[in-house]
């Protein structure tokens, strides 16, 4: 059986689309765990009004504590054994798990990456193009490039949503998510993952998740300044047990990974010369100019190879700009 965990937050809106396209998949052997953690609006009926129509729907309310306590209890209560994760707010086509569990079944992996698109408020969708072919992935080739490959993209495999876990090795090796990590905790707990299983299978050519796009999305509300302190300390830790981790190049990328994140930060929240003041600040910063000779530019994609070469010759004004007025336009109509 497989167990779907979905935390619930104030999603009212999106809800019950979220929960159908779940209880219409073609694969019917699971149990979805919703776990309402301290709404202030009618998600919490929303889910009891599933919980009586539905035998596998199971529904908990807690204090509000944050989306990993929330998958926390989820694993905590799942009999499942598969693991799987939703946002509340996002939609499932309905081969999903279907699909997802054949490939895991048939190349005897320990979990399964599906691929996804964007769902905008017009209803328009936007194909996300994986970093990695369709394959097998062996722990060995993974954990050397999986916290940050150079491509100004950050962690590979990174979130839980859309990928299958196996509950056995979740459970054996004791891994939960971090409740202190405020954000890139799902990579942090698909990075301990990867650490304590053998390989994994890349299905990102199906992409049969969408991730809803709306102000109010958590990747949309990141607080400007978060250096991800407690996250980098953890990770150099883990890191340093295992030697084939490559720790100190991943963190010399993932450094100029996050000066991005920055720069797109600040030109949310400010404007005019006060942003551009601040990007080149930013670009100043010792850990950004001498790490960008470990980007790989290879396999980096379009936009941020362009974004590359404004951030190497410190073109902060333009790099305003075009994140400003340019990037909105063309993210949402040409695939990455």
């Amino acid at each position: 059986m497989l167990s779907i965990i979905v935390p619930v937050y104030n999603t009212e809106k999106y809800l019950s689309e979220c929960i159908d396209s779940i209880l219409e998949q073609s694969y019917g052997d699971f149990e979805l765990i919703l776990v309402d953690d301290g709404s202030k609006d009618a998600s919490f009926e929303i889910c009891k009004l599933y919980q009586q129509k539905d035998a596998r729907v199971k529904v908990y309310h807690k204090e509000n504590s944050g989306v990993s306590a929330a998958r926390n209890f989820g694993l905590s209560v799942a009999r499942g054994e598969y693991i799987s994760f939703c946002d509340s707010d996002d939609v499932l086509k309905p081969q999903l798990y279907e699909m997802l569990l054949d490939a895991l079944k048939k190349h005897h992996v320990d979990r399964v990456c599906g691929g996804y698109e964007y769902l905008y408020p017009d209803g328009h969708r936007l194909y996300c193009k994986g970093r990695k072919a369709d394959g097998i992935y062996k722990r060995e080739e993974l954990l050397p490039s999986m916290i940050d490959d150079g491509t100004l993209s950050g962690f590979l495999f990174s979130g839980v949503n859309n990928s299958i876990f196996k509950k056995c090795i979740i459970d054996s090796n004791h891994l939960m998510f971090d409740e202190t990590i405020k954000y890139n905790e799902d990579s942090l707990f698909s990075f301990q993952y990867a650490v304590h299983s053998n390989c994994l299978y890349c299905l990102q050519s199906e992409a049969l998740y969408l991730y809803r796009q709306h102000e109010d999305s958590s990747t949309r509300k990141r607080q400007r300044g978060d250096k991800y302190e407690a996250l980098h300390h953890k990770l150099r830790v883990l890191g340093a047990c295992y030697p084939e981790v490559n720790i100190e190049i991943q963190m010399k990328r993932r450094m100029v990974t996050v000066a991005l994140w920055e720069v797109l930060d600040v030109v949310k929240q400010e404007h005019g010369r006060n942003a551009v003041k601040e990007i080149r600040r930013i670009l100043r910063q010792e850990d950004v100019t001498k790490n960008m000779v470990v980007l790989d530019l290879v396999h980096m994609n379009r936009y941020k190879k362009v974004y590359r070469l404004m951030m190497k010759y410190r073109m902060a004004g333009l790099l305003y700009a075009v994140t400003k007025w340019l990037l909105p336009v063309l993210s949402k109509y040409l695939s990455r």
